[in-house]
Protein backbone atom coordinates (compact mmCIF):
# COMPACT_ATOMS: atom_id res chain seq x y z
CA UNK A 1 0.00 0.00 0.00
CA UNK A 2 1.29 3.58 -0.73
CA UNK A 3 2.40 5.58 2.19
CA UNK A 4 0.92 8.42 2.57
CA UNK A 5 2.56 12.27 2.77
CA UNK A 6 0.90 14.43 5.32
CA UNK A 7 3.91 16.27 7.05
CA UNK A 8 3.08 19.38 5.12
CA UNK A 9 3.94 22.20 6.82
CA UNK A 10 6.59 23.37 9.58
CA UNK A 11 5.94 23.01 13.11
CA UNK A 12 7.57 24.45 16.20
CA UNK A 13 8.02 22.80 19.19
CA UNK A 14 6.13 25.51 21.78
CA UNK A 15 3.43 24.11 18.89
CA UNK A 16 3.99 20.42 20.59
CA UNK A 17 3.90 21.60 23.86
CA UNK A 18 0.51 23.99 23.76
CA UNK A 19 -0.72 21.15 22.15
CA UNK A 20 -0.18 18.79 25.09
CA UNK A 21 -1.05 21.80 27.45
CA UNK A 22 -4.57 22.43 25.64
CA UNK A 23 -5.27 17.98 25.99
CA UNK A 24 -4.15 17.85 29.80
CA UNK A 25 -6.86 20.69 30.34
CA UNK A 26 -9.67 19.57 27.70
CA UNK A 27 -11.36 16.14 26.97
CA UNK A 28 -13.15 16.77 23.49
CA UNK A 29 -11.08 16.33 20.31
CA UNK A 30 -13.57 19.02 18.69
CA UNK A 31 -12.80 21.30 21.71
CA UNK A 32 -9.11 20.55 21.15
CA UNK A 33 -9.07 21.46 18.26
CA UNK A 34 -10.90 24.96 18.41
CA UNK A 35 -8.24 25.58 20.94
CA UNK A 36 -5.35 25.00 18.91
CA UNK A 37 -6.71 27.23 16.07
CA UNK A 38 -7.42 30.11 18.36
CA UNK A 39 -3.46 29.55 19.69
CA UNK A 40 -2.09 29.26 16.34
CA UNK A 41 -3.74 32.09 14.93
CA UNK A 42 -1.34 34.13 16.89
CA UNK A 43 1.07 33.11 14.72
CA UNK A 44 -0.19 32.01 11.17
CA UNK A 45 -2.47 33.82 9.18
CA UNK A 46 -3.78 31.88 6.78
CA UNK A 47 -6.88 29.63 7.37
CA UNK A 48 -5.98 26.82 5.26
CA UNK A 49 -2.23 26.64 6.68
CA UNK A 50 -3.65 26.86 10.22
CA UNK A 51 -5.74 23.83 9.53
CA UNK A 52 -2.96 22.24 7.89
CA UNK A 53 -0.77 23.12 11.21
CA UNK A 54 -3.66 22.10 13.62
CA UNK A 55 -4.28 18.38 11.69
CA UNK A 56 -0.51 17.85 12.04
CA UNK A 57 -0.45 18.50 15.87
CA UNK A 58 -4.04 16.45 16.24
CA UNK A 59 -2.38 13.66 14.80
CA UNK A 60 0.71 13.69 16.44
CA UNK A 61 -1.53 13.74 19.57
CA UNK A 62 -5.00 13.10 19.97
CA UNK A 63 -6.09 11.80 17.23
CA UNK A 64 -3.92 8.68 17.28
CA UNK A 65 -4.71 4.59 16.69
CA UNK A 66 -6.78 2.47 19.01
CA UNK A 67 -3.64 0.06 19.12
CA UNK A 68 -1.53 3.82 20.15
CA UNK A 69 -3.98 4.75 22.62
CA UNK A 70 -1.99 3.52 25.64
CA UNK A 71 1.28 4.61 24.19
CA UNK A 72 0.03 8.22 23.98
CA UNK A 73 -1.50 8.12 27.41
CA UNK A 74 1.73 6.79 29.03
CA UNK A 75 3.75 9.47 26.72
CA UNK A 76 1.54 11.96 28.59
CA UNK A 77 2.44 10.98 31.91
CA UNK A 78 6.01 10.94 31.24
CA UNK A 79 5.91 14.78 29.34
CA UNK A 80 4.63 16.01 32.50
CA UNK A 81 7.48 15.08 34.96
CA UNK A 82 10.31 15.07 32.68
CA UNK A 83 12.52 17.65 32.75
CA UNK A 84 11.51 20.27 30.06
CA UNK A 85 14.74 19.95 28.30
CA UNK A 86 13.84 16.45 27.72
CA UNK A 87 10.66 17.12 26.45
CA UNK A 88 11.25 17.09 22.44
CA UNK A 89 12.67 13.87 23.05
CA UNK A 90 8.56 12.75 24.13
CA UNK A 91 6.97 14.40 21.13
CA UNK A 92 9.51 13.20 18.61
CA UNK A 93 8.42 9.43 20.03
CA UNK A 94 4.94 10.33 18.70
CA UNK A 95 6.04 11.89 15.58
CA UNK A 96 7.87 8.65 14.78
CA UNK A 97 4.41 6.77 15.43
CA UNK A 98 2.29 9.31 13.92
CA UNK A 99 4.21 9.92 9.91
CA UNK A 100 6.39 7.51 8.49
CA UNK A 101 8.08 10.61 6.47
CA UNK A 102 9.01 12.20 9.43
CA UNK A 103 10.51 8.60 10.63
CA UNK A 104 12.16 7.66 7.40
CA UNK A 105 13.79 11.25 7.43
CA UNK A 106 15.20 10.71 10.00
CA UNK A 107 16.75 7.41 9.42
CA UNK A 108 18.38 8.97 6.50
CA UNK A 109 19.40 11.70 8.45
CA UNK A 110 21.26 9.94 11.10
CA UNK A 111 22.98 7.56 8.84
CA UNK A 112 24.25 10.10 7.14
CA UNK A 113 25.44 12.42 10.08
CA UNK A 114 27.08 8.87 11.29
CA UNK A 115 29.72 9.09 7.94
CA UNK A 116 30.00 13.23 7.78
CA UNK A 117 30.21 16.35 9.50
CA UNK A 118 27.79 18.36 7.11
CA UNK A 119 24.47 17.55 5.19
CA UNK A 120 22.80 18.33 2.24
CA UNK A 121 19.32 18.91 1.42
CA UNK A 122 20.14 17.21 -2.06
CA UNK A 123 21.30 14.36 -0.33
CA UNK A 124 18.58 13.71 1.72
CA UNK A 125 16.25 14.40 -1.13
CA UNK A 126 17.84 11.54 -3.28
CA UNK A 127 17.61 8.87 0.02
CA UNK A 128 13.88 9.75 0.79
CA UNK A 129 13.30 9.46 -3.01
CA UNK A 130 14.66 5.78 -3.23
CA UNK A 131 12.52 4.80 0.24
CA UNK A 132 9.27 6.29 -1.04
CA UNK A 133 9.60 6.90 -4.96
CA UNK A 134 9.43 10.80 -6.73
CA UNK A 135 6.23 11.49 -5.56
CA UNK A 136 5.40 15.44 -6.35
CA UNK A 137 4.07 15.60 -2.66
CA UNK A 138 7.58 14.89 -1.51
CA UNK A 139 8.95 18.00 -3.35
CA UNK A 140 6.68 20.20 -1.12
CA UNK A 141 6.95 18.03 2.29
CA UNK A 142 11.22 17.04 2.97
CA UNK A 143 11.45 20.82 3.26
CA UNK A 144 8.74 21.52 5.75
CA UNK A 145 10.32 18.09 7.87
CA UNK A 146 13.86 19.69 7.35
CA UNK A 147 12.46 22.91 8.94
CA UNK A 148 10.76 21.36 11.80
CA UNK A 149 13.94 20.06 12.62
CA UNK A 150 15.67 22.88 12.96
CA UNK A 151 13.06 24.43 14.49
CA UNK A 152 13.26 21.76 17.22
CA UNK A 153 16.73 22.77 17.65
CA UNK A 154 18.43 19.43 16.00
CA UNK A 155 19.83 20.90 12.65
CA UNK A 156 22.20 23.42 12.44
CA UNK A 157 22.09 25.40 8.68
CA UNK A 158 25.42 26.20 8.38
CA UNK A 159 24.95 27.60 4.28
CA UNK A 160 22.16 27.42 2.28
CA UNK A 161 21.28 23.86 1.83
CA UNK A 162 23.84 22.39 4.07
CA UNK A 163 22.96 21.59 7.65
CA UNK A 164 24.96 20.05 10.94
CA UNK A 165 23.22 17.84 13.40
CA UNK A 166 23.04 18.90 17.05
CA UNK A 167 23.18 16.47 19.62
CA UNK A 168 21.50 16.24 22.96
CA UNK A 169 21.68 13.48 26.24
CA UNK A 170 18.39 12.34 27.38
CA UNK A 171 19.13 10.94 30.40
CA UNK A 172 15.38 10.10 31.91
CA UNK A 173 15.29 6.09 31.72
CA UNK A 174 11.31 6.88 30.98
CA UNK A 175 11.54 8.92 27.96
CA UNK A 176 14.21 6.40 26.67
CA UNK A 177 11.88 3.77 26.73
CA UNK A 178 9.36 5.72 24.97
CA UNK A 179 11.87 6.47 22.04
CA UNK A 180 12.97 2.83 21.53
CA UNK A 181 9.43 1.74 22.11
CA UNK A 182 8.71 4.16 19.12
CA UNK A 183 11.45 3.05 16.93
CA UNK A 184 10.75 -0.75 17.37
CA UNK A 185 7.01 -0.18 17.14
CA UNK A 186 7.16 1.79 13.77
CA UNK A 187 9.82 -1.25 11.86
CA UNK A 188 8.64 -3.66 10.00
CA UNK A 189 10.86 -6.14 11.98
CA UNK A 190 10.14 -8.84 14.57
CA UNK A 191 13.13 -8.12 17.18
CA UNK A 192 16.17 -6.18 17.21
CA UNK A 193 19.63 -6.76 19.20
CA UNK A 194 20.05 -4.87 22.30
CA UNK A 195 23.30 -3.51 21.25
CA UNK A 196 21.39 -1.80 18.16
CA UNK A 197 19.19 0.25 20.25
CA UNK A 198 21.38 3.28 21.09
CA UNK A 199 22.00 3.14 17.25
CA UNK A 200 18.74 3.68 15.88
CA UNK A 201 19.53 6.41 13.51
CA UNK A 202 15.32 7.41 13.72
CA UNK A 203 17.39 8.79 17.13
CA UNK A 204 20.36 10.72 15.39
CA UNK A 205 20.26 13.78 17.41
CA UNK A 206 19.38 11.75 21.02
CA UNK A 207 22.37 10.17 22.98
CA UNK A 208 21.11 7.86 24.90
CA UNK A 209 22.50 4.90 27.07
CA UNK A 210 20.00 1.88 27.35
CA UNK A 211 20.45 -1.35 29.60
CA UNK A 212 19.17 -4.54 29.86
CA UNK A 213 18.36 -4.31 33.11
CA UNK A 214 16.18 -0.99 32.24
CA UNK A 215 14.44 -2.90 29.63
CA UNK A 216 13.56 -5.59 32.16
CA UNK A 217 11.81 -2.69 34.45
CA UNK A 218 8.95 -2.49 31.16
CA UNK A 219 6.68 -5.02 30.32
CA UNK A 220 6.32 -2.76 26.88
CA UNK A 221 9.65 -4.92 25.60
CA UNK A 222 10.52 -8.82 25.58
CA UNK A 223 13.71 -9.98 25.97
CA UNK A 224 15.03 -13.15 24.54
CA UNK A 225 18.33 -15.07 23.22
CA UNK A 226 18.46 -16.01 19.48
CA UNK A 227 21.99 -17.23 18.23
CA UNK A 228 23.98 -16.41 21.32
CA UNK A 229 22.81 -12.83 21.63
CA UNK A 230 20.43 -11.06 23.68
CA UNK A 231 17.38 -9.77 21.40
CA UNK A 232 14.40 -7.52 21.81
CA UNK A 233 11.09 -7.04 20.96
CA UNK A 234 7.55 -5.07 21.55
CA UNK A 235 5.57 -6.64 24.82
CA UNK A 236 2.26 -5.77 25.97
CA UNK A 237 0.72 -4.57 29.17
CA UNK A 238 3.00 -1.41 29.98
CA UNK A 239 1.55 1.29 28.14
CA UNK A 240 -2.33 0.26 28.84
CA UNK A 241 -2.43 2.35 31.63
Amino acid sequence: MSKAVVFSRPIKPEWLDKTVEIMLALQNPDDIALSINEYLSQYIKSHINIRKTREILMNIWVNVSKDEEGFRDKALKVYTFCDKSERLAVHWAMMLLAFPIFRDLCAIIGKLSDIQDEITLSQIKRRVYEVWGERSTLEHSIPKNIKTLRECGVLEQVKPGVYRVLKREVKNKDVISLLIYAVLKSRDKLYHSVWELERFKELFPFIIDVSVADLHRHDAFVLDRIGGETVVSIGKGFYDG
